[in-house]
């Protein structure tokens, strides 16, 4: 991958992540997912990222949304 992703929303839930993920895909951002959690334990964290120069729109989309 030749860009940096940065992350702008981090949960214990996949399901948070990937309503954040589909909500940044709706408003043209593109997103993945990238999952540290422990398969067997749960214990870690999601995180949806982002390229670098949608950082901004894309926070600004999350803090308007509640989970």
């Amino acid at each position: 991958m030749s860009e940096e992703w940065t992350a702008v929303y981090s949960t214990n839930l996949l399901y948070h992540a990937e309503l954040v993920k589909h909500l940044l895909n709706d408003n043209q951002i593109a997103a993945v997912i990238m999952n540290q959690q422990d398969s067997f334990y749960k214990i870690g964290s999601i995180d949806v990222m982002v390229k670098p120069a949608d950082v901004v729109r894309a926070k600004h989309l999350i803090s308007k949304t509640e989970f």
